[in-house]
């Protein structure tokens, strides 16, 4: 945890010249700045150096003789052992800087370590700052606002601190806007990440994170997220409405469902753990490979996005009366055992893309369905969309990326067997032409003609 409360320290590490262009042959200096079990890197060249000791002088009254800047030298300043013995007394400089200022940096300094982009205080004093100018047009905005696990981890911290709300005569630094703020923030994003932040050693996503703080959310969402270090999301179970988890490596609904049960399991399920108003869960890119019967904790529920996971079968949805749209799209299903209508009940969206699907028998009782995608499969044999014909409400079938979309009148044949209905039917996002018409009538008649004559044609008398 980067807190000044418990000090900072600073020394320069090194040297770096060319950092920010190649024509530049100043002398830089690396900076390495230590908060307790955290340190980051800032580059600063001597008029860095110079313009900080200025506005220390004048705003914090340092004293000239005790607090020395090494003199300014126009001719040999690259010189190698110059440049040696100024980094030593720049070093000095900076740990007498922060023997006066370091308890309480002013924002001069702070700038100059770039404590607002790491150090707890400082960077809630900057969020503060962004909340007092932009909060209510946040609030009113309707779009999430973002934070990382590190940003939440600092209010967490904070509130936790024997330390006046407001430490500074500028009122825009309050952490009360903090505070009321996620009090009534009503869409939420967090987004996480494994890699450090900037040039520190910070890794977000190594940091225990609280929701407490937001009680009203109606939308959260968790992106690249560490769920083992997310605490409380159940803050948001009797407001929440729609809840997003993307590529945050999520095992299985009870994850995210049962978050504050310690063995997450549906036997622990009670009353207390159901989402009332859950209409939407999107659980896209994780690692999920099996799906429980979630009915009694959303019963809510009609989104529900399962694309891109590790699933190898349909599972049994129809505890959730009220469920619309359905994606499988991006697993591993090939082989579905029984007619969806007895896993899916009455959804009347469908997506099925980017699975190993080639017969679609299974599909033929989903009597609600209005859009069905079967995108990228397998599927070789026109004859297929024949199960699909007597779907009354089907209006959009995709079939783009299957084998039999490259094969010869392949729309005309695929349209031609939803006899007077062809014309309703976007196949593949797009309505049968007129000369598609055409064609089909012409099937079609063939095909009545062919069933006439099958009718008509006497039996053999044996």
């Amino acid at each position: 945890m980067a807190c000044f409360v418990q000090g900072i320290t600073a020394y320069i590490s090194g040297l770096v010249t060319d950092i920010h262009n190649t024509k530049d042959t100043a002398i830089w200096y690396k900076i390495q700045v230590v908060v307790k079990d955290v340190f980051w890197h800032v580059d600063r060249r001597y008029s860095d150096f110079e313009a900080l000791h200025r506005k220390l002088v004048e705003t914090q009254g340092i004293p000239r003789d005790n607090v020395v800047l090494p003199p300014k030298k126009l001719i040999g300043n690259k010189d190698p052992e110059f440049v040696e013995q100024r980094r030593a007394q720049l070093d000095i400089y900076l740990t007498n800087v922060l023997q006066l200022l370091g308890r309480n940096p002013p924002d001069d300094l702070a700038q100059f370590f770039n404590l607002h982009e790491y150090e707890i205080m400082f960077m809630l004093k900057k969020l503060a700052v962004d909340i007092f100018e932009k909060g209510d047009q946040i609030l009113c905005s309707g779009t999430p606002f973002i934070l990382s696990p590190y940003q939440i981890f600092a209010i967490n911290e904070r509130m936790k601190m024997a330390v006046p709300f407001l430490d500074s005569t500028d009122k825009r630094n309050d952490f009360t806007h903090i505070v009321d703020f996620c009090t009534n923030l009503k869409q939420l994003q967090i987004v996480g990440s494994n890699i450090p932040l900037g040039r520190s050693t910070i890794i977000p996503n190594q940091y225990d994170v609280d929701l407490s703080p937001f009680k009203s959310l109606e939308e959260i969402s968790f992106k690249m997220a560490n769920f083992n270090k997310i605490a409380a999301i159940g803050v948001g179970r009797e407001t929440v409405h729609r809840i997003s988890v993307q590529n945050s490596h999520l095992e299985s609904t009870n994850e995210l469902l049962l978050c504050d049960t310690v063995y997450k399991s549906f036997r622990d399920a009670g009353p207390s753990h159901v989402w009332p108003n859950l209409r939407s869960l999107h659980l896209s890119n994780n690692v999920i490979k099996s799906v429980e019967d979630i009915g009694k904790l959303a019963p809510k529920l009609r989104f529900f996005d399962l694309s891109f996971n590790q699933l190898h079968t349909v599972y049994n949805l129809t505890s959730l009366p009220e469920l619309e749209h359905v994606s499988y799209s991006g697993n591993v299903l090939s082989f579905i055992g029984c007619d969806m209508n007895v896993l899916l009940g009455n959804v009347t969206v469908l997506n099925m893309s980017q699975n190993q699907i080639e017969n679609l028998n299974v599909f033929s009782k989903l009597y609600s369905l209005t859009v069905l995608n079967l995108s990228c499969n397998v599927i070789n044999d026109v004859d297929e969309v024949a199960h699909l014909s007597d779907l009354p409400c089907l209006e959009v079938l995709i079939l783009t990326g299957n084998p039999v979309a490259s094969t010869v009148d392949y729309r005309v044949r695929a349209l031609a067997f939803f006899n007077e209905r062809a014309n309703d039917i976007s196949l593949d996002n797009e309505k049968a032409s007129l000369s598609e018409v055409d064609q089909i009538s012409i099937l079609q008649a063939i095909e009545q003609a062919r069933r006439t004559t099958l009718i008509n044609q006497p039996r053999l008398a044996f």
